[in-house]
């Protein structure tokens, strides 16, 4: 079984069809643990979207009004 990381992109035709390398190893078919898996990783990735875009909102913030690199949150 392959393991995909978090840097590998997924395209709509690999979400909604899993193949044969996402089967469990216990025989069954596998798509119902697939799709678990793939909406976990697409929350934390929204989650990660939304965390990095409110960090790097804070740091301009910080460096237009003080006109200094300040990252303090």
């Amino acid at each position: 079984m392959r393991v995909r990381g978090p840097l590998v992109r997924w395209n709509r035709s690999q979400a909604s069809c899993p193949r044969a390398d996402g089967a469990i190893a216990d025989g069954s078919n596998g798509s119902l643990a697939f799709r678990r898996f793939l909406s976990v990783f697409t929350i934390l990735s929204r989650r990660s979207v939304r965390r990095h875009n409110s960090i790097s909102a804070r740091a301009f913030i910080a460096v237009r009004t003080d006109e200094v690199a300040s990252l303090l949150p």
